[in-house]
């Protein structure tokens, strides 16, 4: 189906993004500060590819679909599960802000174990939220949709992609530019 598998392979650019991270810790660990200069970029890509892009296809089409027609499993999978975590994702990025902030008027060590920290907070959030969906949440969604619902979760999907081409083609880019800012490579 291709709605659901734009989103899995979105998840997949989306754990590429938190290997980078890990990257980034790792080398961080190693005394190398020079990496921190990216968690603006890290931000941009977090709220208008993981956010913009990809949950607010989840949360327009996809989950609108399952919260109409999927009775009381849906209402708890999507509104106390995915949702909140696409929550909680959003908080941990506003704070990663804050602190970032707060580390380039202190640039003490401080200051930087929070900004890692919450780098890390987010990657082990989206890891684990990544792997519920795609192996409990959308299957759940395909088989107990309706064919003509998962028809326009299709036909939503194409359209919402070709109306934000640009910003996924911008964003893979930039993913591809942030991997390669690692002194050791992505599996660092």
């Amino acid at each position: 189906m291709y709605g659901i598998k734009v989103l899995e392979e979105e998840h997949d650019n989306i754990l590429r993004f938190t290997t980078f991270i890990h990257g980034a810790i790792g080398e961080v660990l190693e005394g190398n500060r020079d990496i921190i200069k990216e968690v603006p970029a890290m931000i941009d890509f977090v709220r208008n590819y993981a956010d913009a892009h990809h949950h607010g296809k989840e949360e327009l089409i996809l989950f609108n679909y399952m919260l109409e027609d999927l009775g009381p499993v849906a209402e708890k999978v999507v509104r106390q599960g995915m949702l909140v975590e696409h929550d909680q994702a959003r908080h941990i990025i506003s704070s990663l802000e804050e602190n970032y902030v707060a580390y380039e008027q202190d640039p003490s060590t401080a200051k930087l174990v929070d900004v890692v920290g919450l780098l890390y907070n987010y990657a082990f959030l989206l890891e684990a939220h990544a792997s519920r969906e795609n192996t409990v949440v959308y299957p759940f969604a395909e088989k107990n949709l309706s064919a003509e619902r998962l028809e326009a979760v299709n036909k939503e999907t194409e359209d919402f992609e070709e109306e934000h081409r640009e910003r996924r083609e911008y964003y893979l880019r930039e993913l591809e530019r942030l991997e390669k800012t690692l002194k050791h490579g992505k599996n660092h």
